[in-house]
């Protein structure tokens, strides 16, 4: 492994597989960098019209890792800990190489959407996603009643694709 820190070249590669691919679903300012700690970087991508349902980037001292969360809050990363891991890459060889390929798989992978009405009529989106060959729920979304209509499904993803029938960008906040 180089002597750049681990931040750097996390930093470095979400930013390149933002720029090379230019998901439309990704505002590249609302990307967050944060981290637990010196020897954790973390960067969230989140999804334009999601909340905050986010690929999320993860480095540390054992290895590299990607996972999607439903990111609202940063005060205490539980909304990171209760994410679905997709990738995780050990510092070995090419890791590089294959942390910027996974980030690129990633950013088309299918966000699958399904609304629902639940207590009382209130609409929720259910978001999920096929990891494992299991499909993962990566977070619930409660837009108003005048945002949705119908129960539907869709799929989307970062990279492009039809837009949900309702938007809700991203509020992350650090708590």
């Amino acid at each position: 492994m180089s002597n750049e820190p681990l931040s750097a070249i996390l930093t470095q590669l979400v930013g390149r597989a933002l720029e090379q691919e230019q998901p439309e679903n990704v505002d590249p300012a609302g990307t967050t960098l944060t981290g637990e700690g010196p020897e954790v970087e973390i960067v969230i991508v989140p999804h334009r019209d999601l909340g905050g349902i986010s690929l999320v980037a993860w480095t540390d001292q054992y290895d590299a890792r990607l996972l999607w969360a439903n990111v609202g809050d940063l005060s205490t990363h539980d909304d990171l800990d209760l994410g679905v891991v997709v990738a995780r890459i050990r510092y070995e060889d090419d890791w590089r190489r294959r942390l910027g390929e996974a980030l690129a798989a990633e950013l088309v992978r299918p966000i699958h959407l399904r609304s629902r009405r639940g207590l009382f009529g209130a609409p929720r989106v259910e978001c999920w996603i096929e990891a494992a060959w299991k499909n993962k729920r990566i977070g619930v979304l409660r837009p108003s009643r005048s945002l949705i209509g119908a129960e539907t499904e869709m799929t989307t993803s970062l990279a492009g694709g039809p837009g949900p029938p309702f938007s809700l960008p991203p509020d992350i906040s650090n708590g």
